[in-house]
């Protein structure tokens, strides 16, 4: 009885250091308390970039391909963009405009006005670690079960034996330095297409470089595929066969870019606010901005003024019901909030480094 005992400490303990990843430079987490799922939910997940971790570069993908399986293993949604270093990404984390932040532990390191609020997990590969909310209990307690039961399985040591092979020798071919001769080595496709839909190719490259880095090998965990993350079925709707073709794939995209803003200058908006609400339909979806257009014109806000929308969006966190408009809820609506500043953001950018 006495060996039981010391048998049965012994996994208790175990189980605390893998579930709750107590290590040093870790916060402890109640291991009494009971993990929460997070099924059926959509998390935002920011990869910094950096020499090694960047658009294009092996580990990029085998990242990507981590994300994909985790979304698949714990059922949930990952939406993932890449950023460069920036206080504003741990801002971002703090405010819960994003949920995770995934980074590199060597070169990069949680601000001090932010230790207290955030948690990283237990390791990744090398010094890679995710960054989390210190009371997202839920996700903490996901991602660092996860992590540590993922690692030695043998789908994990494939998939990490095939990024080592593939890192070996290879250069970052998708790389990119913005300056005035040009963004990408997709600039001639982006001119030729952003003229269809009447857009500044640079506008459209900063659009792309938020949903890919230039990138377009890259598939999401939903199924997006590519430089503009085109879903195959919405291109087949759009007469466009091969999203895995850069060109097919910038084509589909400028489609429903062009579709969509057609439609919102149809509904008398001006073209400050159709461009906005374009860009909130590509990263959300026209469906559920729709739904925003009838919470601001329920709270009477006119719905056709994207601060408006915005505004309400927090309003949909949990699902909405009042007024007689009742719609599900929108929990990854703080980065749809987001989405339309940073393109602009990085089109500033793109405007001030490189000649139209």
């Amino acid at each position: 009885m006495r060996v039981c005992a010391i048998v049965a400490m012994v996994l208790l303990l175990v189980y605390i250091f893998l579930i709750a990843g107590l290590h040093p430079g870790h916060k402890p987490v109640d291991p009494n308390a009971q993990t929460a799922s997070i099924m059926g939910d959509t998390l935002y997940c920011t990869l910094i970039t950096d020499s090694e971790l960047g658009p294009g570069t092996p580990a990029l993908k085998f990242a990507y391909d981590l994300i994909r399986q985790f979304s698949v293993n714990q059922r949930c949604k990952v939406q993932t963009s890449m950023e460069k270093p920036s206080l504003r990404n741990w801002e971002d984390l703090a405010d819960r405009l994003t949920d995770v932040i995934i980074f590199n532990s060597a070169t990069d390191t949680i601000p001090d006005a932010f230790k207290d609020y955030l948690v990283t997990s237990v390791p990744m590969e090398k010094d890679y670690v995710c960054a989390m909310r210190y009371d997202d209990r839920a996700i903490i307690d996901n991602v660092n079960f996860w992590i540590t039961h993922i690692k030695p399985t043998p789908g994990y040591k494939n998939l990490y034996a095939k990024f080592t092979r593939s890192n070996k020798g290879k250069s970052d071919s998708w790389k990119f330095t913005p300056s005035k001769d040009g963004i990408s080595p997709f600039d001639g496709l982006v001119k030729k297409y952003s003229e269809t839909i009447g857009w500044d190719w640079r506008l459209l490259s900063a659009l792309i470089y938020k949903e890919s880095g230039f990138n377009p090998g890259i598939v999401s965990s939903m199924g997006a595929v590519g430089l503009m993350q085109v879903l195959q079925s919405v291109a087949n709707s759009m007469g466009v066969e091969n999203i895995y073709d850069p060109e097919q794939n910038i084509k589909a995209g400028c489609k429903i870019l062009g579709k969509t803003q057609k439609k919102y200058l149809s509904q008398g908006m001006d073209e400050e606010n159709a461009l906005l609400f374009t860009l909130a339909s590509y990263n959300a979806g026209e469906g559920r901005i729709q739904q925003c257009q009838k919470v601001a014109k329920a709270e009477g806000l006119n719905p056709n003024v994207w601060e408006n929308v915005k505004s309400v969006i927090p309003l949909m966190a949990d699902g909405y019901d009042k007024n007689g408009v009742k719609v599900s809820p929108f929990r990854g609506g703080a980065q749809t909030m987001n989405y339309p500043e940073r393109v602009m953001g990085q089109y500033e950018v793109f405007k001030n480094t490189v000649e139209k």
